[in-house]
C-alpha cells in the first residue's frame, strides 16, 4: 500500500466537516492501555509448516486472554492493529494508505503468541494491546498525515428524485464509551447513527449524510466523503442482504466466504442501491488520513 505524495493541512478537513482521524488508531494513547503479560515472537521460515490447525497468514484469538497470530508480516499486523481494529472493533473493509518502513516488513513473517493477565475483549486484544506490542517488540514508530488520496464523493444525482426521508425514529443517542442502558423485560433500544442488517435489508438509522458516508466506507475500497449538501438526519434503507454486504452465512464454506467478501461485487451492489435512492458515488480526490512508518526493527526472538 502506498500513500500519495501531496500533503494537506488539517484545517482543510475541518472546513469540510470531516474528522481526519476518526476511527484511526492513535499511537499517543498507548501509554494508558493494558499490556500483554507474556509475549512470544518467533520468525516463520519460508520452509516451515504452521502448527496443526493453523494456516499461514491466519489470525485469531484462541481465548479472551490470549492473542495468536500465525505467520504474519509486520505490514499485515500494522494493517490489522492500526486500521482494521483502529477504533477497537473489527472493520474488514477499512482502508488507510500506509507507506514507509524497510522492505522486510512486507516479506518476513512472524508468529505471535501473547497472554494478558486478565480477560479482554477481541477489540482490545487486536487493537490497542497489539499496537503496544508492535511498538515494544518491533520498535515500531508511526505518525499520521493528511494526504490527497483517492476517495468516493457521495452526491445527489442530478435530475434524479431523492428517495430518502427525514428520520422518524425515536432512537437513543449514547456515549460510545458507556454501555447501552437496558430496562428489564424491554427489547434492545434502537440506537441513533448506526446501521443494521436484517432479513428485510440494510438500514441506517437517524444518520446525518456525513455519518452515512462513514458507514458506506465500510463497504468501499476507499474513504467515502459526504458532498451532498444535505443537512439533518435521515432513515436510509438499502435492499441489500447480509451476504450482499460481505457477511456470508455461518455455515458457508471458505470459498463461499471469499466470494461473499469480493469488494468489487459488493461495492457494485451498494452503488446500485444508492442510484435507486437518487444518490451516487463518484471517484474523486480529497484529503484523508494516511499512516507513515518512521521506524521498524526486527524483533529479538523468544
Amino acid at each position: 500500500m502506498s500513500a500519495t505524495a501531496t500533503g494537506r493541512h488539517l484545517a482543510v478537513l475541518s472546513l469540510l466537516g470531516v474528522c481526519p482521524f476518526a476511527g484511526f488508531a492513535d499511537a499517543q494513547s498507548l501509554s494508558a492501555v493494558a499490556r500483554f503479560e507474556v509475549v512470544s515472537v518467533k520468525p516463520c521460515l519460508a520452509h516451515s509448516e504452521p502448527l496443526p490447525g493453523d494456516r499461514r497468514g491466519d489470525s485469531r484469538q484462541s481465548s479472551p486472554d490470549r492473542l495468536h497470530l500465525t505467520c504474519q508480516t509486520l505490514m499485515n499486523m500494522i494493517q490489522w492493529a492500526y486500521v482494521n481494529y483502529a477504533d477497537d472493533r473489527f472493520n474488514p473493509m477499512a482502508s488507510v494508505p500506509i507507506s514507509g518502513g524497510p522492505a522486510w516488513i512486507e516479506t518476513e513473517e512472524f508468529q505471535i503468541d501473547a497472554k494478558a493477565d486478565t480477560p479482554q475483549s477481541t477489540g482490545v486484544l487486536n487493537g490497542p494491546m497489539l499496537r503496544a506490542l508492535l511498538e515494544e517488540r518491533f520498535g515500531l514508530v508511526v505518525h499520521r498525515e493528511v494526504k490527497e488520496t483517492p476517495i468516493y464523493a457521495l452526491t445527489v444525482a442530478k435530475g434524479a428524485a431523492l428517495r430518502i426521508s427525514p428520520s422518524t425514529h425515536n432512537c437513543l443517542t449514547i456515549d460510545s464509551g458507556r454501555p447501552v442502558p437496558m430496562e428489564p423485560g424491554k427489547p434492545f433500544p434502537v440506537l441513533c447513527g448506526i446501521s443494521r442488517t436484517t432479513e428485510n435489508g440494510y438500514d441506517a438509522v437517524a444518520v446525518s449524510m456525513a455519518r452515512f458516508a462513514e458507514l458506506l466506507s465500510d463497504y468501499a475500497d476507499r474513504k467515502v466523503v459526504d458532498r451532498t449538501g444535505l443537512s439533518g438526519e435521515f432513515d436510509i434503507h438499502l435492499n441489500l442482504s447480509a451476504s450482499d454486504l460481505g457477511h456470508p452465512p455461518a455455515n458457508a464454506s471458505d470459498d463461499d466466504a471469499k466470494l461473499a467478501r469480493d469488494p468489487a461485487e459488493m461495492f457494485a451492489k451498494v452503488r446500485g442501491e444508492l442510484r435507486r435512492l437518487g444518490l451516487r458515488l463518484d471517484a474523486a480526490k480529497g484529503p484523508a488520513a494516511a499512516l507513515v512508518i518512521e521506524k521498524a526493527e526486527k524483533p529479538s526472538v523468544n
